[in-house]
């Protein structure tokens, strides 16, 4: 790998061993081609060598007003936003209509790994969780730490569950160009939605999440 990177092996073995913390931005650039790293896996290893920041906390108890307007207004499908925690803080009706069947339904990462119905709804559970914990993790990179908030909230989830706690330690880093959510319905079987996440400029920590159906005869309401 080090031959691949163009770096010597003494370089090379002191990056991986933690000794060599500040890398030129030429030598991620060799390593991201060399690992054959995809751009967010690229961008996410650039990041670890960012310089800490201070520790702060995101406004993230109230919806960003325009966020709240698209979340109310969408019809095609289910909406809602959610805060850099996964916590929801405002949804339409039609997601209303399918969170009101979870018993944890005021935060995605509880909700996908500590509520039994999530495995039963999500036709694809395993992939949409390694994506959610994947977007997570590419979001923050090294600042984690900067964050307590979320990292209290990591540690409880580690501690809950396994998988949750398997997948954040594997570092994997999930970015789908066409995102995708399979869902089982009992009337109309597998439904598939894609879904797209927008954010607003002065809202970092806040999601809005955008669903529609690609299934011919299938509308919102029946969703």
């Amino acid at each position: 790998m080090a031959a691949r990177a163009a770096v010597s092996t003494d370089y090379y073995t002191r990056l991986e061993q933690g000794r060599e913390r500040h890398p030129s931005p030429q030598v991620l650039d060799a390593l991201a081609v060399a690992l054959e790293l995809s751009s967010a896996e690229a961008g996410y290893l650039r990041g670890l060598v960012a310089p800490a920041g201070t520790p702060r906390t995101l406004a993230d108890t109230v919806p960003n007003e325009f966020l709240r307007l698209v979340t109310r207004s969408w019809e095609l499908g289910p909406a809602y936003v959610v805060n850099h925690r996964g916590d929801i803080l405002v949804s339409n009706r039609h997601a209303q209509q399918i969170l009101e069947h979870f018993e944890i339904s005021d935060n995605m990462l509880r909700m996908l790994f500590l509520d039994p119905l999530a495995r039963r709804m999500w036709g694809d559970w395993e992939t949409f969780a390694r994506f959610l914990v994947g977007g997570i993790r590419r979001n923050l990179g090294p600042d984690l730490d900067n964050y307590p908030d979320i990292a209290a909230m990591i540690a409880e989830m580690s501690e809950r569950s396994q998988e949750f706690s398997r997948l954040w330690h594997s570092h994997e880093i999930d970015v789908r160009e066409h995102k995708q959510k399979l869902f089982r319905h009992s009337d109309f079987g597998e439904i598939r939605l894609d879904f797209e996440l927008l954010t607003a400029i002065d809202s970092p920590g806040q999601l809005l999440v955008l669903h529609r159906t690609n299934r011919e005869g299938l509308d919102a309401e029946e969703i």
